[in-house]
């Protein structure tokens, strides 16, 4: 198990108060055990992973409100909108076990009781999991959308993505619950896993190929760059996360902080930033969050029969 010091396990000389407690929390037999040892430079990031977190509620709450109401709604942006609300449940979920567990010790006497922390663990497993797939599912969305249309019927379509966005929350929470009655169960969950994530992987690659050698055909470029920066990110940000992951597997009724939390925050953080950036440099610069995201998450081009020259990508708003 990782080691750490929160405020409310352990006394200022080192000594673990409230034994019943702290026994019922960590399963520990030792009432003298001494909090010492623990790596207290992990504290000193808790402060960083919660500005992570904050950036990251705001980055996404953007998103849920320009995409919700002053975009108007396609295949790419009903992806998008289901992901800021993984993102975002993800990201509140780590920033309310931060400040229970490692914020005023009378708070986490409250608050820090194993129940909390088996709900928390399970909605950050949840949401991750859930965030994995609807980026595989967003990613190759725009893969499909540059393809000819005989090869994607029904792309313009809002009912399959919709379709698809609920039956990846239900997946992603048949396999949490799944989890928390039978962990051996949990051969199926990485393989479910490593699929998406390799998905992933080729549709990106796929995209940095369409968009490095095809001249005739002209994809969503934006988009592109979007999906290629998201792959890009990923394994950095979220690879290390999986085996945090993997450890409350085996037991939810604790909450340790480790040092994959800071990145995998910053991963879920980092996708309004892409949207933005990717954007206001289309053409002209812009400032304007409005402004950006029309750019970015445009109609998808229009079916196009071979040989014919490329329509210019128009952007919807509501009036």
């Amino acid at each position: 198990m990782e080691r750490t010091s929160p405020a409310c396990w352990s006394q200022p000389g080192g000594t673990a108060q409230n034994g019943t407690w702290h026994h019922r929390l960590l399963r520990h037999e030792d009432d003298d055990y001494n909090w010492t040892n623990c790596e207290a430079n992990y504290l000193s990031k808790v402060p960083v992973t919660l500005l992570i977190c904050l950036c990251g509620l705001v980055g996404n709450g953007a998103v849920l409100w320009f995409l919700g109401s002053r975009v108007r709604r396609n295949p790419i942006t009903v992806y998008v909108l289901n992901l800021a609300v993984a993102n975002f449940t993800f990201l509140f979920s780590i920033a309310t076990a931060l400040v229970i567990f490692y914020g005023s010790e009378s708070l986490c006497h409250t608050l820090g009781s194993r129940d909390v922390a088996t709900v928390l663990n399970l909605n950050i497993l949840f949401t991750f999991t859930t965030s994995i797939y609807l980026l595989t599912a967003f990613s190759a969305t725009v893969f499909l959308s540059i393809l000819p249309s005989s090869r994607c019927p029904g792309h313009h379509s809002l009912r399959l993505p919709v379709l698809v966005c609920a039956l990846l929350w239900a997946l992603s929470f048949l396999f949490t619950v799944t989890l928390y009655f039978c962990p051996a169960a949990l051969i199926v969950f990485i393989l479910s896993c490593l699929f998406s994530v390799l998905t992933l992987i080729s549709c990106g690659l796929t995209l940095l190929a369409r968009l490095l050698c095809c001249s005739r055909q002209h994809p969503p470029r934006k988009l592109c760059v979007v999906v290629l920066l998201a792959v890009f990110f990923f394994p950095f940000f979220a690879a290390d996360f999986g085996y945090w992951i993997l450890l409350r597997v085996f037991d939810f009724s604790v909450f340790v902080f480790d040092v994959s939390l800071p990145f995998a925050c910053a991963n879920s953080s980092v996708s309004p930033v892409i949207y933005f950036l990717a954007g206001s440099c289309a053409k002209k610069f812009t400032l304007s969050i409005k402004v950006a995201f029309q750019m970015v998450f445009e109609d998808i081009t229009e079916p196009q029969n071979r040989g014919e020259p490329p329509k210019e990508n128009t952007v919807e708003t509501v009036v």
